[in-house]
């Protein structure tokens, strides 16, 4: 009676598995949130790379994989490029959306396993403001993407311009400059909201 009972157990489980694959394999946002997960749970490079084949070539996967492979190997600088490239240019579009939402979970209804997996993509867009600071110091040149990013950047829960200070402080002229090569208008509302280069000092800090 008992061996029957765990075959009824193991057929009504492989049943169920079976049928919450067939419906989740409707649902594309659903296996793209598992396989971003998948990149950001990346522990080598080559994991990361092996990762990204699977993930595809959408702007979010490339964030991913840049910001990702910066964490794993802190002085790629072909990562930080990658990064700083990536820095929305418009506070609006879909790029911006997926910096402040690397999981972007409402692609996933059925709120299945894979929901479950948007933890480490939760932890790396944590990291975010802190990686594009590591990114700058690595490619300088792009101090003024760096920059101007800022506008947009200012959120209840981003650390951005925190983290800009020991940018200001370990390339002071070169963050002066990207400063004053904002517009006026984007200028005045930088240094009077978000941060002052004169001192390296923060105005905009998140919420706590």
């Amino acid at each position: 009676m008992k061996d029957l009972w765990s075959l009824k157990s193991w057929v009504i489980f492989a049943a169920c598995f079976t049928l919450c694959g067939a419906l989740l394999s409707q649902e594309p946002g659903c296996l793209e949130i598992s396989r971003m997960a998948a990149m950001a749970r990346a522990k080598t490079p080559a994991a990361l790379k092996a990762s990204k084949e699977k993930a595809g070539d959408s702007y979010r996967a490339q964030l991913i994989f840049a910001a990702r492979m910066l964490e794993i190997d802190p002085r790629n600088k072909t990562a930080a490029e990658s990064l700083l490239n990536l820095l929305p240019k418009d506070e609006f579009g879909p790029e911006q959306t997926a910096w402040l939402d690397l999981a972007q979970l409402e692609q996933c209804p059925s709120g299945g396993p894979y929901v479950g997996e948007s933890k480490p993509l939760d932890v790396l867009e944590y990291h975010l403001p802190r990686l594009a600071a590591r990114a700058v110091l690595l490619a300088p040149d792009k101090m003024f993407d760096y920059v101007s990013y800022a506008q947009f950047s200012v959120t209840p829960e981003s650390d951005y311009a925190v983290q800009m200070r020991k940018v200001c402080m370990a390339r002071h002229q070169q963050f002066v400059d990207a400063a004053n090569r904002l517009p006026p208008k984007d200028k005045s509302w930088f240094v009077s909201k978000i941060f002052n280069p004169d001192g390296c000092r923060t105005i905009a800090f998140p919420e706590q």
